[in-house]
């Protein structure tokens, strides 16, 4: 995203008052695009060994803190994360180390340079507070409103700018700023005031119906499964006596329902199936390609394709129904095989290349898929988009992960050509013919109970054999 200035929109350069001359630039920035979780500087040098006087933190003892400036105040994250809030008609929050000098005089200039600015916009501050993140001479902000539960920002901007998901409408505009907002909350707990006991009774039943919505079906749109539905609910009864802790308010924000943009909550068009799209999704491209892998792999590679659809609707991916397709993978390529002994010269090469290749074949696959199943919901989102094409889709990834069962039915089906090839030496070709009649019949049934179309085909023919017959009858009579 370009950096926005606001600075030159309020002053001009030769400003004298210019709070923040000399500076970088300022940009708008959103509560999950901070550089909170990136690696920071290690530690180089900066280890010491220290002296430990007599009774040193003892009552009488303790070492002279560090100081900030009057109205601000230290607090640690429940993670260890430190940050600075400051109090006053606009509240403020960083991440910023202020107790050096240099550090505390910028943010000090930029939170100035804002503190004006939103006061030209909004009336009244009282419920605000500003986030600021420096980098080095530059500054990247957000606002979030406490009454309103919303973040925002000083000049106008879009949701590709801000790095936001595209929405709908006005209103699903709203549940992702709330959702921001509640970030914010998850990562600057410690200093605010009890959230009200209304917030924790809406969260418990957010979570009891999502436990109750698992546990009866399949295609449950929450996010988590029931076994952590569960946990959570008691979690949260616990934290109903201690609201003015911290902690409970890190709990709460760190959970509060980020399930309500992916399923369309109170738009026309809502998700109320995990399996269900609610956008536009063109076809697939080439369908004879699919056809005939499929033919080609017994069927095993519209299969695994339909799977991989049904984990990957709208580019939305479920971790609890990832690591089943994971598993699922795994344990398809832990195939048996089968080698006897054979007069003929061929077949005999042929199925014991197609078992080789299957064995092979399956070793590199469960090499590459074993780690997979460790991956976040967000991280098998990012796999899946990576190798998703948007004409092929996943045909190709289907048929490298059918490949190895398919040379294993391949080689067993060469060993039974080659094996059914002698029965006629030893029985004769009437018995042989036979038995292959009989073998095509019971494929035939055993297909037919399994396969909808073949039976709904079977069915048909015989009812039109029935009219037939009947018709006959009436034309003899």
């Amino acid at each position: 995203m370009k950096p926005q200035t606001l600075v030159n929109s309020i002053y001009k350069e030769d400003d004298e008052f210019h709070p923040a001359k000399g500076l970088g630039s300022l940009r708008p920035i959103t509560s999950q695009c901070t550089r909170r979780y990136e690696n920071k500087t290690s530690l180089r040098g900066e280890l010491l060994t220290m002296d430990i006087s007599p009774g040193l933190f003892g009552k009488s003892h303790e070492p002279e803190p560090e100081y900030l400036a009057a109205l601000w105040s230290a607090h640690i994250h429940p993670e260890g994360q430190l940050y600075f809030y400051r109090e006053g008609p606009l509240r403020v929050v960083t991440e910023a180390f202020l107790y050096r000098p240099e550090t505390f005089d910028i943010a000090c200039r930029w939170i100035e340079h804002l503190e004006r600015r939103v006061l030209e916009i909004m009336a009244n501050s009282e419920d605000m507070e500003l986030f600021i993140e420096l980098d080095g001479q530059s500054c990247g902000y957000y606002f979030v409103d406490h009454a309103t539960c919303s973040q925002f920002w000083l000049e106008s901007s879009d949701t590709d700018q801000l790095g936001l998901p595209q929405v709908a409408s006005t209103s699903q505009l709203k549940i992702v700023l709330e959702e921001l907002y509640w970030v914010h909350v998850e990562h600057f707990p410690m200093h605010l005031s009890p959230l009200p006991i209304q917030k924790l009774e809406d969260l418990v039943a957010v979570f009891s119906h999502g436990l109750c919505d698992q546990m009866t079906s399949r295609d449950s749109t929450f996010l988590y499964p029931a076994k952590d539905c569960e946990s959570f609910v008691r979690v949260l009864h616990g934290c109903r006596d201690n609201m003015s802790n911290g902690h409970t308010t890190w709990i709460i924000g760190s959970k509060w329902d980020h399930n309500r943009y992916l399923t369309f909550y109170s738009q026309e068009y809502s998700r109320l199936s995990r399996t269900q799209s609610v956008l536009w999704n063109p076809e697939q491209r080439y369908p004879w390609i699919s056809k005939a892998m499929s033919y080609l792999t017994f069927n095993i590679s519209r299969a695994h394709q339909t799977s991989l659809d049904d984990v990957f609707v709208d580019h939305m991916v479920y971790e609890d129904q990832w690591e089943k397709l994971a598993e699922n993978c795994l344990q398809q390529l832990h195939l048996p095989f089968l080698l006897l002994k054979s007069p003929h010269q061929y077949l005999p090469i042929i199925s014991t290349t197609a078992f080789g290749g299957a064995l092979g074949y399956s070793i590199v696959l469960q090499h590459t898929v074993e780690p997979l199943k460790k991956l976040s919901a967000s991280d098998a989102m990012n796999y899946l988009e990576s190798i998703h094409s948007p004409v092929f889709k996943f045909q190709w990834t289907a048929f490298a992960f059918s490949f190895p069962k398919a040379l294993l039915l391949w080689g067993y089906t060469m060993l039974f050509v080659d094996y059914f090839s002698m029965i006629p030496q030893f029985l004769g070709p009437a018995m042989a013919l036979c038995l292959l009649g009989l073998l095509l019949l019971g494929v035939v049934i055993l297909y037919s109970a399994t396969s909808a179309s073949l039976r709904d085909w079977l069915g048909t023919i015989s009812a039109q054999l029935c009219q037939r017959s009947v018709l006959h009858s009436i034309e003899i009579v």
